[in-house]
């Protein structure tokens, strides 16, 4: 399994880069096998084994959970009620606390490694309604034995879960301590021509409600700037219990299309549950090539269902109402040339969104601002997209507008970024972390 994991996140980037190749004159992965061997790292303990001990300063730990120390500084163990009976599907690790939950202190934290994690992309939150915080990492690397140099020698995961509460953050996902897997694994097994990516997502009635969205690998011949190679093919709606996330139900959505997705974006107005949809296409071959745009992710759609019903069928903006048939749907948003991901958020009676013009191939980003979810967004920023540490050789996608303000009363953005020169580098590890930062309304 690890050599399919490693092969999985070798394929995925080296399609990557092949693109940043063009873009910005990067170069290939070169990622190589994973091979085990004697761990190195902090000790570990696996749910089903026996000789599983707890000691006073983790009372608060199931025995059906895996707890992981870490050299993270701060590391602490966190004394979270709803941490006791964590499923045994998951591998639980403590990761330690941020300084703060501003911009500069989530900056701080997640530059560097966080616990095992030591790198990822595109990060979801999603709040869980009773003071927790829920975290969606996509595309991460994870070495529990805490001495890889590079990605090659790290597990390859699609997703990983962080649990936040307070300052304090725990990680879940689905393998074990010496072999990572991803927190959502979906309906079957993976491979590497098929994995998947967190939507959004609400909590209602002690659940949680999550969308997902399957990605497969395409077949048609790509161009140097079609993108990486894979195209959505489905939504699904994953179940979770709120106090332990473990998985309750998987299963198309009502509306399991992907043109667009709806359910890529999530956000509630108290009465409402609204679903962007965007088809997030990274495969530009099945839309004739790069050069044959604007192409489809640049609409973004909007539906809706009543407070926390997502697994009813939804009603879709049509511009000026909402219909029942999703062939009515009119873009509440159409513009650039290869995609236009937003991901509105509602604070304080508004609606904020940051989006990375054209993803890879922008080097600009917008803040935009709406009364209604439907719009119209007007820009009211536009700013360099600029990534974390040194900018040069380095490609910046997928912004967000975290859900809470920063001290200083402005947004809090995150935006990914990727070297150019791939993942394969050891100096590659540093760099693909996400970078924080604040934007004044």
């Amino acid at each position: 399994m690890k050599k399919s994991v490693s092969r999985m996140g070798r394929q995925l980037r080296e399609n990557t880069a092949i693109s940043l190749l063009v873009f910005a004159v990067g170069a290939g992965l070169g990622l190589s096998v994973i091979t085990s061997g004697p761990s190195r790292g902090p000790s570990t303990a696996h749910a089903n084994d026996a000789s599983i001990s707890t000691s006073p300063a983790e009372a608060n730990v199931s025995d059906n959970s895996t707890t992981v120390s870490t050299p993270l500084v701060p590391a602490v163990r966190l004394h979270i009620p709803a941490r006791n009976d964590i499923s045994s599907v998951h591998v639980v690790t403590n990761v330690g606390c941020a300084r703060s939950l501003s911009a500069q202190g989530l900056r701080e934290f997640f530059a560097q490694s966080v616990g095992p994690i030591m790198g990822h992309d595109e990060p979801r939150t999603l709040s869980l309604g009773d003071g927790r915080m829920l975290w969606v990492l996509q595309d991460t690397f994870i070495d529990y034995r805490y001495s890889a140099n590079s990605f090659a020698d790290m597990d390859y995961v699609n997703n990983t879960a962080l649990i936040q509460e307070g300052l304090c953050f725990t990680m879940l996902e689905g393998g074990t301590p010496s072999h990572a897997e991803s927190f959502e694994l979906g309906d079957a097994p993976m491979s590497p021509e098929r994995y998947f990516w967190a939507g959004g997502g609400t909590v209602t009635g002690g659940k949680l409600l999550m969308f997902w969205l399957e990605f497969n690998r395409g077949t048609v011949p790509m161009g140097p700037m079609d993108g990486f190679g894979f195209h959505p093919v489905k939504t699904w709606l994953a179940t979770y219990d709120l106090k332990t996330l473990k998985r309750l139900s998987f299963g198309a959505a009502p509306n399991s299309g992907v043109s667009p997705a709806y359910g890529y974006g999530v956000a509630d107005d108290g009465e409402w549950t609204y679903l962007f949809g965007n088809s997030d296409q990274q495969d530009l071959a099945l839309e004739g090539g790069y050069a044959n745009g604007p192409h489809s992710a640049t609409r973004m759609y909007l539906a809706r269902v009543p407070r926390g019903q997502l697994a009813s069928a939804p009603s879709y903006w049509d511009g000026a109402s909402w219909a029942t048939d999703a062939a009515s749907a009119a873009p509440i948003s159409s513009r650039f040339f290869a995609e236009n991901l937003m991901l509105p958020v509602r604070i304080d009676g508004h609606w904020y969104s940051a989006t990375k013009v054209d993803g890879f191939t922008g080097d600009s980003l917008v803040m935009d601002i709406a009364y209604h979810p439907w719009g119209p967004y007007t820009t009211i920023r536009s700013l360099a997209a600029t990534p974390s540490g040194d900018p040069k050789d380095v490609v910046t996608y997928h912004a967000a507008v975290l859900p809470w303000l920063d001290p200083s009363g402005g947004l809090i953005v995150t935006l990914s970024q990727i070297p150019v020169t791939g993942l394969g580098p050891p100096s590659a590890v540093a760099r693909y972390r996400p970078n924080f930062f604040v934007v004044q309304p």
